[in-house]
């Protein structure tokens, strides 16, 4: 009975410590399993914001990256001119092949389709409306942003005009679902950066590009935020085990994210369940860990979240600042200048004949100079101004706080010390130079995009002047490319118009009295720009692509007037960029039929600079017209560096010779010998000669018994009109002329 008792007592006073510990025990478990519980679902919740958080900010990121393609005057002008070839070249080919994005298209002031582009060819713009009833509510925020919610978040910018005055740009993104797959949309109006002559009269046009939300897309945004397996899935199709519908704004289903969910609270209890099984008298310390384990979880998390920032705004290469972080400094330290009644300097390196050297040397030797030259600019510039490379072969400084000439300093630096050689480790040794261009703010503006361009636009000049040069930008540099524009759409206009005017120089016979021969000469005189000389509009008209077409309309135009002119051979100068990037022959075929003119009163007057580009086209071009029984003739002789090998090489009919070896003829007995020795070699060689520029008697009679058959220049005449030199033709039969 004793010892009955004895256990009665026992288990009176443990069943109590028993059931008081079991019930601690139990309070710590369901705590542990509550805690991990709303840890798990924190870190879900944190999860799910940083997604849409990150969708959004994408999409943010790419409307500011179009504004540079929509706040532009070239854009604008060309949008309303629905110039289709414009907007293939810089809005389909560079925004698809450059910039990685799927679909293009150009919606007209009245939300019509004039130009698409997806996946690299261009389609109707007919092809918006597969997916236009999808973004009607995008296209009415951008053209009334004050007539939708706050969450449309339309960005408008004012744009001055500097003339008194401001257009407003918009522009606004959204996820929407577009032929079945998941895709990021911008919608920006287009508009122009300076002030149009005609003023803005219309709706903007409409700039609408599409990436789609690909799978490597989304790998990179999982990796970027610790989401494990995140995949876009189907209808019904498991993956994962966290899913997030994706709603555009107006509320339609974009799709369906899953990854695999972070579970740090089972984790946790996981490895606490051993000390939990030791003693329960450790569930303090435990309790510890697992507010020190949260919170280092939290900071994680956090710590996570800036890398990822961190990455997306940092150059892989160099470890620089890119382009992205670029754009959001350079508003700060804009507003800080404006503040302060500061400065900010803007410096544009760039590595002159970078391509040269990835062409000669490869990538990894380029790559290499490309880190050689960030770790100079580092060196040279220290930890106050901003460093950063925004793509390719350039990089930008933005150096606060210092006033012209200390800019112009840290510029010639930067010059000098990228131009030091470059030694790698296998024993390259690469000669590196680069081009600087710089702007000051508020003097050269007050905008980044100002700044940024006009630095842009010294490096320009400093490339033109050879390299290896810093140059300030000047308010001359923006007048010339106003002018240069303005240049550009006047010409494409006349020359669409065929409101380029031909003259004509007659070629004159040794005795200076009868009309062998006539030289076509294009003359241009715009209605605003007034007389532009051909030395101007010829290259503009090479450099546009617009001289296959003005060739054509100047060789068209010689011939209708030749007719008028039996037995003398009209003569029409063919560019570099007509014979290599077209096809003459077929020109002067289709022209000869057209016309029934006859072949052997046509003379193709064609430079050295034709030859030098690519001996082996012009041979078969030379070739095909001689066929075709047009003559060709070589312009300019003796002004190249290969004239003897030319001859040699190409069988020409007739040799022209440069102006330039009739200066002081009869003054120097080595001139005179030169010449000589020039119209004898062609005359050994069975050529008809030619001389340009002849403009005495003394020249005339000298080049006469030099044996010359035929000579032009203002001694004679001044290029005329077709009827002027009818009449000059009728005037000049072969009658002696007066000796003198």
């Amino acid at each position: 009975m004793v010892e009955h008792l004895q256990k009665r007592t026992t288990a009176f006073i443990t069943a109590p410590i028993a059931a008081l510990a079991a019930a601690a025990f139990a309070v710590v478990l369901v705590s542990l399993a509550i805690g991990a519980r709303e840890t798990d679902a924190f870190a879900l919740t944190r999860q799910r914001e940083t997604l849409e958080h990150a969708i959004d900010q994408h999409g943010l990121s790419l409307a500011r990256e179009l504004r540079v393609q929509t706040v532009w005057n070239e854009a604008y002008e060309k949008t309303q001119a629905v110039n289709t070839a414009w907007m293939r070249a810089f809005y389909g080919m560079y925004l698809s092949e450059l910039l990685g994005y799927d679909r293009i298209y150009v919606l007209s002031g009245d939300d019509k389709p004039v130009f698409g582009f997806v996946a690299g060819n261009e389609l109707t713009a007919t092809h918006f409306s597969h997916i236009a009833s999808g973004l009607t509510d995008l296209l009415k925020a951008v053209r009334d942003p004050a007539a939708m919610p706050a969450d449309y978040n339309v960005v408008a910018t004012d744009i001055s005009l500097n003339d008194g005055n401001v257009v407003q740009h918009h522009a606004v993104a959204d996820v929407r679902n577009i032929d079945g797959h998941p895709a990021t949309v911008v919608v920006s109006t287009i508009v122009p950066d300076r002030a149009i002559p005609s003023g803005i009269t219309s709706r903007p046009f409409l700039l609408v590009a599409v990436e789609d939300l690909d799978k490597a897309f989304t790998k990179q945004l999982g990796a970027n935020f610790g989401l494990r397996e995140l995949e876009w899935i189907a209808d019904g199709t498991p993956a994962g085990d966290v899913t997030e519908e994706v709603k555009a704004l107006d509320g339609a289903t974009v799709g369906t994210l899953a990854w695999r969910k972070d579970r740090p609270g089972l984790q946790f209890v996981r490895r606490v369940s051993l000390g939990l099984g030791i003693a329960l008298a450790l569930l303090i310390a435990f309790t510890f860990l697992l507010m020190r384990w949260g919170k280092q979880q939290a900071q994680q998390i956090l710590q996570s979240e800036a890398n990822a920032r961190l990455a997306a705004r940092t150059d892989a290469m160099t470890g620089l600042p890119n382009r992205v972080a670029l754009r959001e400094t350079f508003p700060q330290l804009i507003a800080e200048a404006n503040t302060t009644a500061s400065t900010l300097g803007v410096l544009s390196v760039d590595i002159d004949a970078f391509k040269e050297i990835n062409d000669n040397f490869g990538n990894t030797v380029g790559d290499a100079v490309l880190l050689a030259i960030a770790e100079r600019l580092r060196r040279l510039l220290g930890p106050s101004p901003l460093l950063a490379r925004p793509g390719g072969d350039e990089f930008m400084v933005l150096a606060p706080g210092l006033d012209a000439e200390r800019l112009a300093e840290l510029a010639s630096d930067a010059v000098a010390r990228v131009a030091e050689p470059v030694e790698l480790d296998d024993g390259t040794r690469v000669l590196v130079t680069a081009s600087v261009g710089y702007a000051l703010a508020p003097r050269d503006g007050d905008r980044g995009d100002d700044l940024a361009r006009r630095a842009e636009l010294a490096i320009a000049h400093a490339k033109a002047a050879g390299g290896g040069v810093a140059i300030a930008f000047v308010p001359q540099m923006d007048l010339e490319l106003t002018r240069r524009r303005a240049l550009e759409t006047a010409l494409r206009k006349a020359v669409n118009d065929e409101a380029i005017d031909v003259l004509y120089q007659p070629l004159m016979d040794p005795s200076g009295s009868r009309v062998v021969a006539a030289e076509a000469l294009a003359r241009w005189t715009d209605p605003l720009l007034g007389p532009v000389s051909p030395e101007v509009f010829i290259p503009l008209a090479e450099e546009t692509g617009l001289i296959p077409k003005l060739g054509e309309f100047v060789l068209r135009k010689a011939v209708a007037d030749a007719v008028a002119w039996p037995d003398i051979s009209v003569a029409v100068n063919v560019s570099a960029a007509q014979m290599h990037h077209g096809d003459v022959v077929a020109v002067v075929r289709d022209v000869l039929n057209g016309t029934k003119f006859p072949p052997r009163c046509l003379e193709i007057e064609i430079t050295e600079s034709v030859l030098l580009a690519d001996e082996k086209r012009a041979n078969e071009q030379i070739k095909g017209l001689q066929a075709l029984g047009v003559k060709v003739a070589l312009d300019d002789f003796g002004t190249g560096y290969s004239s003897l090998h030319y001859l040699r090489s190409f069988g020409f009919d007739k040799l022209k010779i440069d102006r330039s070896f009739l200066d002081g003829l009869g003054q120097s007995e080595d001139g005179s010998v030169i010449l000589s020795s020039i119209i004898k070699l062609g005359l050994d060689l069975d050529l008809t000669i030619a001389v340009e520029g002849v403009e005495t008697s003394e020249q005339r009679r000298w080049l006469q018994a030099s044996g010359c058959h035929q000579l032009q220049g203002y001694l004679f005449a001044r290029p005329m009109t077709a009827g002027q030199l009818t009449k000059f033709i009728a005037q000049h039969t072969g009658a002696a002329v007066a000796a003198g």
